[in-house]
């Protein structure tokens, strides 16, 4: 018999299988993990739980293979008051009939929803979706003991931050200030061997972690949904976490996972000084995903000295102009210099082009495609161009800027790799999927240990 709980966190599928599956079939090459990482944002909200003293569980569907009945089955067991659901525009409908589902069994269950979606489309998303009583629009750490005090009292709960409710007249959001308040990600609640990893780390176990929250840059097709001012944490603090990780865990590699891990240098030079004092450089790896107008030579010696193996980066684009038309504000220059830096001091480059961008035309998509193959990255791929809910891209496209047109409002739809949501006049949709499969028989998936040799590296570069 499953413990009466408070608080029962959801990451929602509809179908396990094939949602599994799917991260399966999205890896680099079998046996080497890709995205499948334990879900940071609800081992926060875990650790706040069980700081304030309300019991708590996370049941993520596709990873702990649950279907919508073994989830009612859980919940008629455990007696949960709150069920907060996380998702994604494109889970956003199947959080939806989770909680329809639940709601039909059990009504007296109150029942949220979080995450990228419900942040950018808070009131829109209770009006579309009857079975969510409200919905968490900001960062839901501070909140969450006045929450579960307010639930059941809807004047209470609609002037909280970072809460919407039916009834709210005016939205507010607080970001949190200190970060360094937060107790650290609350790990020992997580089947940790059900995750294998976010980046290839080849090691025994990799865990994520933020530096700072927050995002200044304004890419047209970024949603920012952590805001656009930078939050970071202390180097003291970071530094914790990963001792905690090391000792409590096993941990062996870290992800960082901010947007943009070097965005400042002062505290990233004095996080490098302490972290190699300390010795963890020979303890752990890791691994980030940072701008290419960030780096230089220089950085990323220091990098390599600290135990970096694996850059990711946001290229967009081999087109300077397309660059400068989606505020990307890097150019093809600076991308080809940061790849040949990161292949120069023995770290794994790895990175992105999207299909589809404002003023995209074939000939441009084709130069990304050509320029992927002469940067000769470990792995690259090339999403198709999503109008997300809260970006500009998805402004621009209602207006029709550029020719754009969004063909579907379907967010089962709003995926990377095979959307058919957006096109427009020099691009339609079966040119964008088109030049998607050139562009990946082009770029093949490639073997680790093949790439490492070919490029000079050894097995100690990781």
């Amino acid at each position: 018999m499953a413990q009466n709980i408070d608080l029962l966190f959801v990451n929602p599928s509809l179908n396990w299988r094939t949602d599994r599956n799917s991260k399966i079939n999205a890896r680099i090459e079998e046996g080497i993990p890709n995205q499948e990482t334990p879900h940071i944002g609800i081992s926060y909200l875990l650790a706040v739980a069980k700081k304030a003293g309300l019991r708590s569980r996370y049941i993520d569907m596709a990873t702990d293979c649950f279907s919508v009945e073994q989830l009612l089955a859980y919940a008629a067991e455990a007696k949960p008051v709150l069920i907060g659901l996380t998702a994604f525009t494109i889970q956003i409908r199947s959080a939806a009939v989770v909680a329809e589902s639940i709601k039909r069994e059990f009504p007296d269950i109150k029942i949220c929803v979080g995450g990228p979606h419900a942040i950018a489309l808070p009131q829109e998303t209770l009006k579309e979706f009857p079975s969510f009583d409200f919905v968490i629009c900001g960062e839901g750490e501070e909140v969450l003991s006045e929450i579960f005090n307010s639930l059941g009292r809807e004047e209470a709960l609609s002037k909280l931050s970072n809460v919407v409710t039916r009834s709210t007249n005016k939205i507010s959001i607080s970001p949190i200030a200190d970060l360094d308040a937060l107790p650290f990600p609350s790990w020992e609640e997580f089947d940790l061997s059900k995750y294998p990893g976010t980046y290839p780390h080849r090691t025994r176990l990799e865990l994520p972690l933020v530096t700072g929250r927050g995002c200044p840059y304004r890419c047209v097709f970024c949603c920012r949904s952590l805001g656009s001012q930078i939050h970071h944490r202390s180097v003291l603090s970071v530094i914790a976490e990963i001792e905690r990780d090391i000792k409590d865990f096993g941990c062996t590699s870290i992800a960082f996972l901010d947007e943009t891990f070097l965005i400042d240098l002062r505290w990233v030079n004095e996080f490098f000084k302490v972290f190699t004092e300390r010795g963890l450089n020979d303890k752990i790896t890791w691994s980030c995903s940072t701008r290419v107008s960030n780096l230089s030579l220089e950085l990323l010696e220091r990098m390599k000295e600290a135990g970096c193996y694996y850059i990711f980066f946001g290229m967009e684009s081999a087109d300077d102009q397309t660059l400068k038309m989606i505020k990307k504000n890097i150019t093809v220059e600076q991308i080809r210099k940061a790849v040949q830096w990161t292949k120069q001091v023995g770290i794994l480059p790895v990175g992105a082009f999207i299909i589809g961008l404002p003023g995209d035309t074939e000939e441009r998509a084709l130069k990304a495609i050509r320029l992927a193959e002469e940067l000769d990255l470990y792995s690259v791929t090339f999403p198709i161009a999503v109008p997300f809910p809260g970006t500009e891209l998805r402004q621009l496209a209602l207006e029709g800027e550029y020719g754009m047109k969004i063909i579907s409002d379907n967010w089962d739809h709003y995926g990377k790799q095979d959307p058919g949501v957006l096109e427009s006049e020099d691009l339609p949709w079966s040119k964008r999927k088109e030049l998607q499969r050139f562009a990946y028989q082009r770029n093949p998936k490639k073997k680790i240990t093949d790439y490492m040799q070919r490029i000079g590296l050894n097995r100690s570069s990781n």
